[in-house]
């Protein structure tokens, strides 16, 4: 499949909720392909089950790369930001937690990690952490006490909780607790593609209430356990959320990948679920510099122009507006 142009309002925002790719020391090889596929704005994966400081050097390299204009790129702490961004030319960055380690036993790491950018992050990954049980955890235990501190203080702070890679429970329990919208940046239905790492009908039901969105993902073990995954297989998650709760509830969180067997030693992939890489994304939406085919993609299976703009970003813009308070 080529890749098409974008259709969206040139005003909309096109954005990846969960890109890991974009590093500091690798931003200048992968940034062409991003601006290729006409995507906006990514979350970046900063840290996940990294320490504190650990993940601040990563912080920091980010901050340089933005203080000395290295890249085009902007570090956005608001949708003002994002939209900006792309006004200037520039690439919006959101700085995003794909688990909660990096604030270690500590409160007011998050105020710290907030006060440098964070604006998004995970509870757990995969495994089990001081917040509550991962995906692939046999018990699915739920939040902690601590968890539960943390997702008020992240709600004070306004940093977006995001329940990708949690236990069912942990997630369910999290939606109870939260008194703003909580996000999926990167998933599938389970419905669809039976894996741990997909989100069951209920939590999507949990998620739509709250106020949230969904970020349907490329990773190829998320849509089939045979072959090479399709574009049209993306889409077909795509349009079983938007019937199940609504297309304002749908997004995108690609989640392209490059790991090899020392990536998964080192994230503790559970090889039931999770294939040794390399990985096939799916033929259609490969990389970042194919993602110009989704809006023509979903545009096949019915959906207007006003939904296919807002599942490219708007929603996702939407529900951080309200979270971010701007």
């Amino acid at each position: 499949m080529s890749v098409t142009s974008q259709s969206h309002p040139s005003h909309a925002i096109y954005l990846d909720a969960t890109a890991p790719l974009l590093q500091p020391r690798e931003l200048s090889r992968r940034l062409p392909a991003v601006q290729a596929g006409g995507i906006d704005a990514l979350l970046t994966s900063a840290g996940a089950i990294e320490d504190f400081r650990t993940t601040m050097e990563v912080i920091g390299k980010w901050l340089e790369i933005e203080r000395s204009g290295s890249q085009k790129i902007r570090i956005a702490r608001s949708v003002s930001d994002i939209r900006a961004a792309k006004r200037a030319g520039e690439t919006a960055m959101v700085l995003h937690f794909q688990g909660a380690d990096p604030i270690e036993d500590e409160l007011d790491f998050i105020n710290v990690f907030h006060a440098a950018g964070l604006r998004v992050m995970q509870l757990t990954y995969n495994a089990r952490n001081r917040l509550g049980d991962g995906c692939f955890e046999p018990t699915d235990a739920g939040l902690s006490k601590f968890g539960k501190q943390v997702i008020r203080r992240m709600e004070a702070l306004r940093v977006a909780v995001d329940l990708a890679h949690a236990g069912n429970r942990t997630a369910l329990e999290t939606t109870e607790v939260a008194t703003r919208p909580v996000v999926v940046t990167h998933a599938n239905a389970r419905a669809l593609m039976d894996t741990p790492r997909n989100v069951p009908d209920d939590l999507i039901k949990a998620v739509a209430a709250s106020g949230g969105v969904i970020g349907i993902c490329a990773v190829p073990f998320f849509l089939t356990r045979v072959g090479q995954p399709t574009l049209e297989m993306l889409i077909d998650h795509a349009a079983y959320v938007a019937d199940l709760v609504g297309i304002a509830h749908v997004g995108l969180g690609f989640d392209f990948a490059e790991e090899d067997a020392d990536d998964y030693i080192y994230y503790g992939y559970d090889e039931r679920y999770v294939p040794m890489p390399p990985w096939q994304f799916p033929i259609g939406i490969s990389s970042h510099a194919e993602a110009g085919n989704v809006a023509s993609a979903l545009r096949a299976r019915g959906f207007s122009a006003s939904d296919v703009t807002n599942v490219l970003g708007e929603n996702f813009l939407r529900v951080f507006a309200e979270i971010w308070g701007a």
